[in-house]
């Protein structure tokens, strides 16, 4: 893991998507954090329903791994990554850039996922 926390952050959030762990997503946010994911549709409120949403990601066979470097101001993070569902089946790909806002315990309070239908793809 990287020194830098906010690093840390999106390392630890890459990983935990690939390997399903809700233990390390759940770590990542605080308890009234909201997630907008893609960036238009209704944000999530709280662990509960960011929990949820997760849960049905990793039912789909997630797998992300980064796709470029990670870019930070202030108290943000901003990186490109690619999420493949049920990968090895080749269902789909999704390039994707995600935001996290932190606070000064450098948990997450907000992410917005910004990849719309032109970033997804069938081999």
């Amino acid at each position: 893991m990287s020194k830098n926390p906010k690093l840390a952050a999106v390392e630890q959030y890459i990983s935990a998507l690939t390997n399903h762990d809700m233990a390390a997503i759940t770590d990542l946010y605080t308890d009234d954090a909201t997630v907008e994911d893609p960036v238009g549709s209704e944000p999530l409120k709280g662990k509960a329903a960011i929990i949820r949403f997760y849960e049905v990601a990793f039912s789909s066979g997630i797998s992300a791994r980064l796709d470029g470097s990670v870019r930070f101001a202030a108290n943000h993070a901003v990186f490109p990554f690619v999420v493949e569902l049920n990968p090895g089946n080749g269902e789909m790909r999704i390039e994707v850039i995600d935001q996290f806002t932190f606070n000064d315990d450098n948990k997450v309070i907000a992410m917005r996922a910004f990849w719309g239908e032109q970033n997804m793809t069938t081999p």
